[in-house]
């Protein structure tokens, strides 16, 4: 019985090391540089006005525990990549005029951009249902915060639109940003912005977009089509956020889809409602001429809050158990089999290689 339970021990032991060693090969062997993305969900980096002072507010943690609070414990992943992409679902705003006839406005004082920069965030979408919580004044004055702050920003919006364009060794990653209710009414926009990106003249495409169901474990068609379209406009990867929960993933035409990254730093509520949460962390490949190769998907489970009773604003990363748990969740929507939760790397996917060129691009690069 010892010797069987020891065996079954050591088979377990080798398996581990045999999907860590697999996690941790070169991303593909052809790779002569490679850039890495992580991503986060809902970022509310303020709280309604009429909570400001109050001792469980996230206006109030800030205030008495400092800027590098909220991303601390996720340092040993964002503060190492080239790049953290956050949705921040906020406004950095001094005043109260110009407040939306809406259930929730969030705010925070323009010093608060400097949580992103302590925490080692560098761009941020805008594009979502709360960056016109103050309307034109506020959006205005968080893209003129956050510039001053020097963080990136990008997104489609009705009084803020741009790109954002990361470079690397002569790589180009363009980033675009789109609400979903906002590209029904303005795709020109939309396409406008990957034009944008073509004519820069990006090796790589990300397309970031708000929508869904609110505490849908499942994504809606409507997702779907958004994806897609920004998959034919020339995007590699679409990374979405908005339902506050964890959504699957994707791989179509040689791209992938999150769906739904869930809730990171989410100032906007006290309570503990869904509390699992990921980052998604991508690793672009590139030959020795620039030329995009593909990418891999790690999925770093996470829970936005150290306690599951009040929310506390720091989200840390899950292991064990609780990791896999979020593996799991996110295999419900996938329309791919997810690689396991390995401990101390996370869930690292297949490769996922660029399309192959045309006869007309090989002869024409």
């Amino acid at each position: 019985m010892h010797l069987r339970k020891a065996l079954i021990a050591l088979l377990l032991c080798v398996s581990m090391l045999l999907n860590f060693a697999a996690a941790e090969e070169n991303i593909t062997p052809d790779a002569a540089s490679t850039v890495t993305v992580t991503f986060l969900g809902d970022c509310t980096l303020g709280s309604e006005d009429h909570f400001w002072e109050r001792d469980f507010s996230f206006v109030y943690y800030i205030n008495q525990l400092g800027y590098d609070y909220p991303f601390s414990l996720v340092q040993d992943v964002i503060g190492h990549d080239d790049l953290t992409v956050a949705n921040l679902e906020s406004v950095f705003y001094e005043y109260t005029a110009n407040k939306q006839d809406k259930t929730y406005c969030f705010r925070a004082p323009t010093s608060f951009a400097k949580i992103l920069t302590a925490g080692s965030v560098e761009a941020v979408n805008l594009s979502n249902n709360h960056s016109e919580d103050y309307g034109a004044r506020g959006i205005r004055t968080t893209v003129e915060t956050l510039e001053n702050e020097g963080v990136n920003w990008f997104g489609t919006t009705e009084y803020a639109n741009d790109v954002y364009i990361y470079e690397k060794d002569g790589v180009k990653i363009g980033f675009v940003g789109i609400y979903l209710t906002y590209w029904w009414a303005h795709n020109d926009m939309l396409k406008a912005n990957f034009q944008k990106l073509y004519d820069a003249e990006c090796d790589v495409i990300v397309g970031v977009m708000h929508g869904g169901v609110e505490y849908s474990f499942y994504h809606e068609e409507s997702q779907r089509k958004l994806a897609d379209y920004m998959i034919r406009m020339g995007a590699s990867v679409v990374v979405g956020h908005h339902p506050h929960v964890l959504q699957g993933v994707d791989v179509r035409d040689n791209a992938t889809i999150v769906y739904s990254l869930g809730n990171f730093v989410f100032g906007g509520n006290k309570a503990m409602r869904a509390y699992q949460s990921a980052m998604a962390q991508f690793t672009f490949s590139f030959d020795e001429n620039g030329e995009y190769l593909g990418h891999q998907l790690n999925i770093i489970p996470c829970q936005y809050s150290g306690s599951r009773e009040y929310n506390d604003y720091r989200p840390f990363m899950f292991t064990g158990d609780e990791a896999e748990k979020v593996i799991e969740a996110m295999r419900r929507d996938s329309n791919i089999r997810l690689k396991p939760y390995v401990e101390g790397v996370g869930a690292v996917q297949d490769f996922v290689p660029a399309p192959a060129k045309t006869e007309t691009e090989a002869t024409n690069p």
